[in-house]
């Protein structure tokens, strides 16, 4: 490993020689210039991270050679185009990082292939089009982190069979429709952010399944409608956004049975009616509107 160092300049191709690796660690270097083609010939890696240098250029389609690999960590660099489809080969693969990029186009189909995953993070890059169907076959994702692309169109359905996810990051995107009720069967979340998006419609009362939730945000969308009294029974939540949306009616008593709260949000809204006496109970509450 020479992870956490000076080391500069590129890559070189020559470390395809390299046939015996099974681990290939240079993050946290300042690395430059393309991934060489040449990586793909290192049939044994089970663990590659090239993450946080300044590596640029294209994701060799090469790397879906590396069958073996069950981690692979390219995050926080300046790689450019779009997601190699030939990534759909690494069946093996645990975590997948491609964060903090300028990737673009949509996520390739192939994702699906990749049943044994648990961290998918595509964050912060230009990625578009829609969240694809095939992350229906993802069922061992535990981390979904789609958050500051430009993804439009809505939440897929199909959403509702990782149902061990405990993060759901979409925010920051360009989503628009319903929040699907299917979210609902997502009984493990811990974090569910859906903020600053164009999503419309109610808040399903079916987010009262989610008892595990600790943060809830849909601050900055469309949302209209009440705010469900199904949101009290989300009894371990500390963080409330709801705020930057078109919600009305009053707020409901239910509200007080969040009593571990330390943040809640609810302004820029169309509600009335009084504030319930039931948010007394709130004695953590630092911030709220």
């Amino acid at each position: 490993m020479l992870h956490e160092n000076e080391l500069s300049g590129e890559i070189p191709s020559q470390i395809g020689n390299m046939s015996s690796l099974v681990t290939l660690n240079l993050s946290t270097n300042h690395l430059v210039g393309y991934i060489p083609c040449q990586i793909g010939h290192i049939k044994h890696l089970v663990a590659l991270d090239l993450s946080s240098n300044n590596l640029f250029g294209k994701i060799p389609s090469s790397i879906g050679g590396l069958t073996e690999l069950t981690s692979l960590y390219l995050y926080c660099n300046k790689l450019s185009g779009q997601i190699p489809r030939e990534l759909g080969y690494l069946s093996n693969l645990l975590y997948l990082s491609l964060s903090e990029n300028i990737l673009s186009g949509s996520i390739p189909n192939s994702i699906g292939n990749l049943t044994k995953l648990t961290t998918l993070s595509l964050s912060n890059n230009q990625l578009s089009g829609l969240i694809p169907q095939e992350l229906d076959f993802l069922t061992n994702l535990e981390y979904l982190d789609l958050s500051e692309n430009i993804f439009s169109g809505s939440i897929p359905n199909c959403i509702e069979n990782l149902t061990k996810l405990t993060i759901l990051y979409l925010y920051s995107n360009q989503l628009s429709g319903h929040i699907p009720r299917e979210l609902g069967l997502l009984v493990n979340l811990e974090d569910l952010e859906l903020s600053d998006n164009t999503l419309t419609g109610s808040i399903p009362n079916s987010i009262g399944n989610l008892i595990k939730l600790t943060i809830l945000n849909l601050f900055m969308n469309e949302i209209s409608g009440h705010i469900p009294r199904e949101l009290g029974y989300l009894e371990k939540l500390e963080q409330l956004y709801l705020g930057t949306n078109t919600l009305i009616g009053s707020i409901p008593n239910s509200i007080g049975n969040l009593t571990k709260l330390t943040i809640m949000y609810l302004e820029s809204n169309q509600l009335s009616r009084h504030i319930p006496r039931e948010l007394g109970r709130l004695e953590n509450l630092g911030v709220g509107s």
